[in-house]
């Protein structure tokens, strides 16, 4: 569904935020792209969706290679949820947001009202419609942006940093609501957060405009020196393995690794 083949980006000229980076993402696929501050993984969001243009390098969407002739048409086969929820809103209603892309694409009044209701309740905020959005929790406001993306149907959904702004309950509510679209649509998820990766198919660690590491998360949280390089904070799990790692005459060390490292892949 995405191809990246050796993409570089500079806001300045001497500056590359992106640099000569390719990948590939698979139809369906559930990859979280993780970094800290300034490792290019939201610049990486932006040039995927045609909000910012390459300095060179090639970007292929669904097989078609996304250029300002074609950015228009790309854009219908992604959908991104930033950061703040409050910059998407649109309508003076929870109904209303939903329906702005609907709308756009001149969907019938009682198909977009189907909608509407059935996205509505898988984002668990069918009991708001009527809402004005400046009355939503935060975690509220993001599952209403992931409920009007969902109805407009991308293929791809893009979820750029989507609970940095929230408090606990909501970063738990929007990780449930993008868990579950698991399989259904093919996902990037952009974090700095560790914890929120554990559920992907795949991740891909940025740091300085590079990948770093690109594997299952089971490899790739095996890498902690890497993870530490590229200012990641490992989980706390992963410090206590570290804590057991250099404990001398502790007896059953090797048993206690493995269920450590079994409770950080828990579910």
């Amino acid at each position: 569904m995405v191809k990246v083949k050796n993409l570089k980006f500079a806001y300045k000229d001497d500056n590359l935020v992106i640099k000569d980076v390719s990948l590939s993402i698979n139809k369906g696929e559930f990859v979280c792209i993780l970094g800290h501050n300034g490792s290019g993984k939201s610049t990486l969001a932006k040039l995927l969706v045609g909000l910012l243009k390459a300095d060179s390098g090639e970007i292929y969407i669904n097989g078609k290679l996304l250029t300002e002739d074609s950015v228009d048409e790309l854009r219908a086969e992604i959908g991104i949820v930033f950061q703040n929820p409050d910059n998407q809103f649109v309508g003076v209603t929870v109904k209303d947001d939903i329906a702005f892309g609907l709308e756009n694409r001149r969907y019938a009044r009682e198909d977009m009202l189907k909608l509407i209701d059935e996205f509505s309740k898988l984002v668990g905020m069918e009991k708001f419609l009527e809402a004005n959005p400046e009355t939503l929790s935060g975690g509220e406001k993001q599952r209403v942006a992931i409920a009007g993306i969902l109805a407009y149907n991308p293929n791809i959904i893009i979820f750029d940093e989507a609970t940095s702004m929230l408090d606990p309950r909501g970063i738990r509510e929007v990780n449930e609501v993008i868990n579950s679209l698991k399989g259904q649509k093919t996902i990037i998820a952009i974090t700095h957060n560790l914890r929120e990766a554990i559920n992907a198919d795949r991740i891909i660690v940025m740091n300085d405009g590079k990948i770093v590491l690109d594997g299952k998360p089971e490899e790739v949280f095996k890498e902690k020196e890497i993870l530490k390089q590229a200012k990641l904070d490992i989980l706390e799990s992963m410090k206590l393995i570290e804590l057991i790692e250099d404990a001398k005459d502790l007896k059953y060390k090797k048993e206690i690794e493995e269920i450590l490292w079994e409770l950080t892949f828990q579910k």
